[in-house]
């Protein structure tokens, strides 16, 4: 039996499995007197405990030295090095590569797993153990009887769409102690690459292991760490159980020890400290479609000290023309300039705002204690959200934004020819066709293939670019304009979320990442910590999981770069 709606994250052999954890529209205090600050040190406390023994994992093969499978989760829970993980990424008997945050690895050996046969992907319960003896940092397991609904809990795992070494931090609240298939419902929401990894509570014990997904933000369920308790034994067996064993372990700790467990619940937290300062900007069309998106407001001084207002949204969502919505009246835009390389786009317009973040072109927050600290966002709506930072500054590369030629040219030709052009490509567009000779792009000269790759990953999607080629030693001239590579949406539940993901995400030297759940005209929306601090605006919603913030500094040396070619 499967659920019925309920998605089982098995993209290992495609994405791997990403833990989804979802953004609380409220902060929560641990007790009105101490408040969210309070909260926030609990998290560190927790954090510090959990984050070395959060690890990312990969099939390898040791005679061969190569990866075999994409990458999973999992926690270490023993100075040993016994590894909790789920059922549906590993094969016991079969070899893996550890990845320590650290920077340590080691390779470990799959031990049993339980998926019952009438009941596929229930209890998906795995373990794995790191071969040889070794002294490795660990998490202490809790209790997943012991957990009560509306209690914090924190998931550090390691999703794969962001490709990145180190877990991701992802903040949430038990939904539901025990669902009617025995697993644990959290609102940390996962994805790919997050199967088998860890859900913490505030003391910074495991409490349960990422299984599953549904439609719903959140509907995200664990793997109780009971289980495991339950089938200790039997699990450090390599083999692969279609049924419950038939000898279970009893457990080590009593319920009245239980009850002694810390708790921490979440309330609403005041917003009343928190002015607007971002606003939505409508009637802006890319290719026809029209879009809407916000944008924040910005107070500094012109080159002559005079008090000037801009505002700073995602450029790829602002066409050529675009108004802003304020107390219902629409006020045009000017664009003032454009960073295609950070996606932003600074505006003004006639109308003052009384509130706007003061910049100046110094401007930075301590990004390297950013990670795990809750920040907020305030919306064009008047409501501010709250989120964690999952990472320290990342960076995401080219690959959706690369910008889409549809031709080929054959490996290693000198001059560059062209083997394919792909149909209703912007290639077939120009009128370019197999076995002509690229002699230069973008104004330069191309006197090999080798040269080519590199020439197009220089531009972006949308750009119109100079190109020559010869047919039949008839020389041609044209421009080209680059098309957005095709978004692949699937039925998977990790790609039916709300709004779905920006269009431009990625290409990024250096970005945050948060939970927060972001529609796509809540973007350009601006980040504080807890101290009020500016921290950036959200320049793209990544994934399911993952937010993306454009750092405060990255801001200020835009606006303080290009202020003075408009306020003289």
């Amino acid at each position: 039996m499967r659920f019925k709606n309920m998605v089982f994250l098995r993209w290992v052999s495609i994405f791997g499995c990403v833990a989804l954890c979802c953004i609380l529209s409220t902060l929560t205090s641990y007790a009105q007197k101490n408040g969210a600050k309070v909260l926030e040190q609990h998290v560190a406390s927790a954090v510090d405990k959990a984050y070395p023994a959060s690890v990312r994992i990969w099939g390898f093969d040791t005679v061969r030295n190569e990866r075999t499978s994409a990458q999973f989760s999992g926690v270490v829970v023993t100075g040993e090095g016994y590894i909790l993980t789920a059922a549906h990424v590993i094969q016991p008997g079969k070899s893996y590569k550890v990845f320590f945050p650290d920077g340590k690895d080691a390779i470990a050996l799959a031990l049993g797993r339980i998926d019952v046969k009438e009941t596929p992907g229930i209890p998906d319960v795995g373990m794995m153990k790191i071969t040889g003896n070794g002294n490795w940092p660990y998490a202490a397991m809790g209790f997943s009887s012991a957990l009560k609904n509306g209690e914090a809990c924190l998931s550090i795992s390691c999703t794969e769409s962001l490709n990145q070494e180190l877990p991701t931090i992802r903040f949430g609240k038990i939904l539901d102690i025990k669902n009617q298939y025995g697993f644990v419902q959290s609102s940390c929401k996962m994805e790919p690459g997050d199967s088998g990894g860890p859900l913490f509570d505030l003391d910074g014990k495991v409490v349960a292991i990422h299984s599953a997904i549904d439609v719903s933000e959140d509907m995200n369920f664990e793997i109780p760490v009971d289980m495991y308790r339950k089938y200790w034994s039997a699990l450090k067996l390599e083999k692969n159980y279609i049924a419950l064993p038939a000898t279970a372990d009893s457990s080590t700790e009593s319920s009245h020890n239980l009850s002694l467990n810390k708790k921490y619940a979440f309330n609403e937290l005041s917003t009343d400290q928190h002015p607007k300062q971002a606003f939505l900007v409508v009637n802006s069309f890319i290719d026809g479609e029209k879009l809407e998106v916000s944008a924040s407001v910005f107070n500094l001084k012109n080159n002559h000290g005079k008090p000037v207002q801009v505002l700073v949204s995602k450029s790829s969502m602002i066409g050529d023309s675009a108004c802003l919505v304020y107390e219902g009246k629409l006020y045009d835009l000017n664009i003032l300039a454009r960073d295609q390389t950070n996606d932003l786009v600074m505006l003004a317009t006639t109308k003052y705002f009384k509130h706007g973040v003061k910049l100046d072109s110094n401007y930075r927050v301590n990004n390297k204690k950013l990670k795990g600290k809750f920040v907020f966002t305030k919306q064009a709506d008047g409501k501010v959200v709250s989120s964690i930072i999952g990472s320290e500054e990342i960076t995401l590369p080219k690959i959706m934004s690369q910008p889409l030629l549809g031709a080929m040219v054959v490996y290693e030709s000198s001059p560059a020819v062209f083997s394919l052009i792909k149909q209703k490509s912007p290639a077939e567009a120009l009128g370019l066709e197999v076995g002509d000779e690229l002699v230069s792009f973008g104004g330069h000269e191309l006197k090999s293939s080798k040269e080519f790759a590199a020439a197009v990953s220089h531009y972006w999607p949308a750009d119109e670019v100079p190109i020559s080629w010869k047919r039949k030693e008839k020389l041609y001239n044209g421009k080209v304009t680059f098309a957005w590579q095709a978004q692949s949406v699937s039925k998977h539940p990790v790609d039916r979320f709300a709004g779905g993901k920006s269009k431009r995400r990625d290409g990024f030297d250096a970005v945050y990442t948060h939970d927060l759940a972001l529609l796509p005209r809540q973007i350009g929306t601006s980040v504080y910590d807890l101290e009020g601090n500016f921290v950036g605006i959200n320049i793209a919603r990544f994934s399911r999981a993952s937010t993306l913030i454009m750092p405060s500094y990255k801001i200020a040396a835009f606006i303080h770069q290009y202020k003075f070619k408009t306020h003289s």
